[in-house]
């Protein structure tokens, strides 16, 4: 009874792991079908002339779910897909202004078209100190935003161990429940001894 009771601990510690390694695969997935769509997407914007920017890359990806990065990734793919020179030469433009933009990426919005308009600036700028202006600024944003990716991370793992404990706590309910239920050795050794008195009497009655 116990190495069922056991068995049936450990089939649901695997379900609660297979949920957790599907899931991550699914959203892998669902990323990569998104990165298509967006591909498609804006493949029809650019054939229709569409006046794309950088913030609307990132924007239309925000649509299919998408970070930065992935949005940048669909673009970089349709512009190697390209043919036409005209459209080539278009869309060359766009992947300039994200590359200037690039590094500003971990950046909040609404601060990127700022930080940009000062690289400029900065970069030409005879005093040497003046290049380096930005880089303070920088460095405070990114620490900014490091804390709220970590708070984020944070938020997601105590998500999962809050999960994790319901499901640990459910299997020892259920584990309770089959300690109560199950017989004792006693309540066995009954039962068999029962058994074989009823079959010895049933074998009296037959001899007479």
């Amino acid at each position: 009874m116990f190495d069922g009771m056991n068995l049936a601990i450990f089939g649901i510690y695997g379900i609660i792991a297979i949920f957790f390694v599907s899931f991550a695969v699914m959203e892998a997935r669902k990323r990569r079908e998104n990165i298509k769509k967006l591909e498609a997407d804006l493949k029809n914007k650019i054939k229709n002339k569409f006046e794309l920017s950088s913030k609307d890359i990132t924007l239309i990806g925000q649509a299919y779910g998408l970070s930065p990065s992935n949005s940048r990734l669909a673009l970089y793919r349709v512009y190697r897909d390209i043919e036409d020179k005209e459209v080539f030469d278009s869309l060359n433009k766009l992947v300039a202004e994200i590359q200037e933009n690039e590094p500003f990426d971990t950046m909040p919005d609404e601060v990127k078209p700022s930080l940009s308009r000062l690289q400029v600036l900065t970069s030409k700028s005879d005093v040497e100190s003046d290049k380096h202006l930005l880089t303070p600024i920088t460095n405070i944003l990114t620490k900014y935003q490091q804390l709220l990716e970590d708070k984020k991370k944070t938020q997601k793992k105590s998500n999962i161990a809050y999960t994790l404990t319901i499901a640990s706590s459910l299997v020892g309910v259920i584990g309770l429940y089959f300690a109560f239920v199950s017989p004792s050795a006693q309540d066995i050794a009954k039962e068999l001894n029962d058994i074989s008195e009823q079959e010895l009497h049933n074998k009296q009655i037959n001899a007479d």
